[in-house]
Formats: structure tokens, sequence, C-alpha cells
């Protein structure tokens, strides 16, 4: 008999297994094993179980052995170890972002030995890090190991939170990275969109392979969606399946669909789908669901006991503490206040305003120096009663100047109104007169009235026609040769 202990270490998703012989370990003890890269610190995932020597054969290597228990310097060395890596990740990508800018750093690790570190980095294509490793062995003096991984180990070594609320399964869980198709999501019917389906890593969710097998399974021995089903009421269909409870959703005509477990189906004759379902178990698909009465003391409280009653219609119960009042609403304090934009008075400036007229006047006196030099002293009782009607009288003047003043400014906006209104008559008045001047006629050279005119003027025969008198004012007119010859004709020869 072999004693098997299963060791999960820090920077390897796999439960690997050690020899224990002669060790007696219990869950999440560190412990200190040796592996093909040195020593490493590690701790008991599971409890640890026997074998025997016969199955040895069937394993892939030989066991490793483990060293020893971790004792209280081994677990602070693991720390500061740690540390250590997480301080040398910014000088690592500093110097591969000179060197090779296509690789993405993503862990440093080293060994609890302390001669040898581990740098983890991811990138699509190989790459070239000749020149990286000369300048990290220089820069940390350490032997160097470059290791390539992938975006889903990338993943799991830097941990996050899923879609689900949880930590990653891939680091939670460990284990190797099955194959996780788009043909899974469709047997789930789940939606595919990508953000939806696609964990932090880029690729699809490995969880989308949990349930795969089960959805497979029902899927087989189910109807598909939109399937006729035979009822005792006529034929239906089947509208929605709950994978989870193994219950058909089958809808008769136009009435409400009725879940129906596949387990009460009966089986087809021919093939290994059900097609109908009998007369008993689609009586108990419709039965009501019936009301889960609990017991009255589930709902005893501070507040609620036994001897409670319902309340008479048209009562109200008010319940205040000794030092508590009820508030009053907003629309009855404003109806008490007076108006819509008045509020109530509070109870304190109440009390102050009854304090203020309970107390009695005060005597003040005054002295008033003449220019003679003579001081005449008054006395001057109740000097807030003053003072509050030298305020009133005050305000009174001020009142009286601003109304003289709105008065002042009245009568000049009138006043030139006024010399507006003149202006504007004298204006419109000049208008007129421009456009009679403008309408009245002037009568031309050729008009019927000068014709008649120059007619009447003619001189009798043998005598000279008198000279017209030129118009200075106005145009003459550029005759036609016809006007003149008709002319000429008209006139007596000498």
């Amino acid at each position: 008999m072999v004693r098997i202990a299963p060791v999960r270490l820090a920077f390897n998703p796999k439960t690997l297994w050690f020899d224990a012989a002669g060790f007696e370990l219990h869950v999440n003890d560190k412990v200190v094993v040796q592996t093909a890269r040195g020593l490493e610190f590690g701790t008991v995932a599971n409890a640890p179980f026997d074998m025997e020597k016969e199955d040895m054969g069937k394993l892939k290597s030989p066991l490793k052995p483990v060293k020893r228990l971790a004792t209280d310097e081994d677990v602070v060395r693991s720390d500061e170890l740690a540390e250590k890596g997480r301080a040398a990740l910014p000088t690592f990508k500093s110097i591969a972002a000179e060197t090779v800018p296509e690789m993405n750093p993503v862990a440093v690790e080293f060994m609890f030995d302390g001669d040898k570190a581990v740098f983890y980095f991811e990138s699509e294509d190989r790459v070239d890090f000749r020149g990286l490793v000369k300048k990290l062995a220089s820069e940390f003096h350490v032997r160097v190991d470059m290791k390539q991984i992938g975006v889903r180990d990338e993943a799991r070594i830097v941990g996050g939170i899923g879609h689900c609320g949880q930590e990653l399964c891939c680091r939670r869980l460990g284990g190797n990275f099955d194959p996780v198709s788009i043909r899974m999501a469709k047997e789930q019917d789940l939606s595919l969109n990508p953000q939806k389906i696609s964990g932090l890593c880029g690729r699809l969710m490995c969880c989308l392979r949990y349930e795969y097998e089960a959805y497979k399974d029902f899927h087989s021995r189910a109807p598909k969606k939109n399937a006729k089903i035979e009822t005792p009421d006529g034929e239906g269909k089947v509208v929605e399946m709950n994978v989870p409870r193994e219950v058909i959703s089958i809808k008769v005509g136009d009435e409400k669909p009725v879940r129906v477990p596949l387990a009460d189906m009966e089986p087809p004759e021919e093939g290994a789908r059900p097609t109908a379902v009998g007369e008993e178990a689609w009586q108990r698909a419709n039965e009501p669901a019936g009301l889960v009465v609990e017991s009255a003391l589930n709902l005893f409280t501070n507040q609620l006991t036994g001897e409670d009653k319902l309340a008479e219609p048209g009562k109200m119960r008010h319940v205040h503490g000794e030092d508590q009042q009820p508030k009053k609403s907003r629309s009855r304090s404003r109806r008490r206040g007076g108006g819509r934009g008045q509020k109530a008075e509070r109870p304190e400036e109440a009390k102050a305003q009854e304090t203020q007229q309970a107390r009695k006047p005060r005597r003040r006196r005054s002295t008033t120096v003449k220019s003679d030099g003579t001081a005449q002293t008054t006395e001057i009782q109740g000097g807030q009663q003053a003072r509050d009607g030298q305020q009133k009288q005050g305000g009174q003047q001020r009142q009286g100047k601003q109304a003289e003043a709105s008065q002042d400014g009245a009568r000049k906006s009138s006043s030139r109104r006024r010399s507006r209104s003149r202006s504007g008559s004298k204006q419109r008045a000049e208008a007129t007169e421009q456009r009679q001047e403008a309408k009245t006629v002037q009568v031309g050279r050729n008009s019927s009235a000068l014709r008649s005119g120059r007619q009447q003027q003619q001189p009798a025969e043998g005598g000279e026609a008198p000279k017209e008198k030129k118009s200075s004012n106005r145009r003459r007119r550029r005759r036609s040769h016809k006007s003149s010859s008709n002319n000429n004709a008209g006139t007596p020869a000498e």
C-alpha cells in the first residue's frame, strides 16, 4: 500500500499526487515537495488515500516524495518569494516592452531554492526572447526560465470574478481545459451574444460544458419544441421546456399552457419521443395548486400577537409614543398659515413673540446739546416700541420718496410722448403734401389743351404769328418730321 497526498502548487492548475510515506497529513496542511523543477511549496488539497502497488504501474510517471511538513520559516520564506515575484513583474514588463513589444508579461515565480525564476508571458505567435533572457539574468542575478502560456492560463494565474459573481472556475476548481464549442450554448438555449457567453479570457466560458450532457440527454428523450401532442382535450403543441425540472408546457387552442412532467407522458409505440398525455396525468396537471397554510406561530412578532383583532371599518387607530406627536400634513399647515405662500408659525417663534410682549418697556434717556452749550435731557419709555416707530416712520418716508420719484418719471415720460407725437404729426403732414404734389399732372406740349390754344392764337391771312414764349420750367419735346410738315401745310404762304 502506498500513501498518496494530493497537493496543489501555486502556479500549477492541476492537483498533483505525491508519495506521503511517513507523514500524517491533513487537508490544508503546508508541505514542501520535490518536483522536476526542484523544491516547491504547496498545500494539501484533499485527504490522503492509499493505493495498491499493482495500480501504481498505471500512472504516467513515478510519484515524487513529500520532503517535509512546512515550518514557520518555510511559510515566511514562501511569502517573501511571492512578494518578490510581484515586485519583479513591473521590471519584467518594462524590459519586455523595450526588447519584445509583442510579448505580454503575466507573472514572475521565484523557486523555493531561490536560484531560479520562471517568467510567464502570453503571446499569439512565437517570439525570439534570447536578448530578453540576457537582460533579465543581469537584472535579477538568477537562472531565467521563459514559459509561454495561453489566454486561459493567464486568466487562471491572474484570477478574477466571472459573470455569475463567483471566482473564476479555472482558478477555483483547477484541472485541465476541456474544449468548449458554440454547439453547447445552442443545446442549452442560451443567447449567442459573444459578450454573454465569453469569459474574461475572451474565450467561451468553461461552465458551458458543465450541464451540456444533462441538456443533451433530456432533449434526446423529450418531444421537440412546437411538436404536436395528443391530449384528452384535443391536440396541443409544446411551447416551453424546463430542463432542470424535466417539465414540458403544452398549450391546447387558446387555453393557458399546462405543465406536464416528462415522466407522466405516455411512451410512444415507435420512436424514442413521447407524443401523447394520458387522462390521469392531464387531470393532475390541470388541478389547481394547493395553498400552503403555515402555522400561526410563524406570524407572531413583537407587533403581532394572537390577541390582535381586525380594525372595525371606518375607524383608525394612531399609535404614538409619549413624547412623539403625529406629523401634520402640509396642506393643513398651509391652510392654518393663511395662504399657499405663507407658512404656519412654529411654536418656538410664537413663544418668542409672547416673551417679547410680556417684557416691560425700558426707560431710556436722550441728551441734546444746543448751540449755546446748554444740554437738554428727555426720558423715552418703551425703547423697543420707539425704535419700531422710528423704523416705521423711516419706511413711510422711503415709500413717499419712491412715490415722488415714480411720479416725476411718469411726467417726464408723458412729456416725451407728447413731443414725439407732435414731431410725428409734422412729418406726416409734410409727407401728405409731397404725395399731393407728385399727383399733379404736367400738361405736355402736344396735348389737346395746347393744340386748341395754338389754333385760337393763329393770326388771319397776311398777318404774322406772334412768337411763342419759351417756358424755362417746362421741358421742350422734340418734334418729328411728320408733325412739322403738318404745321407748315396749315400756315398761309406770304
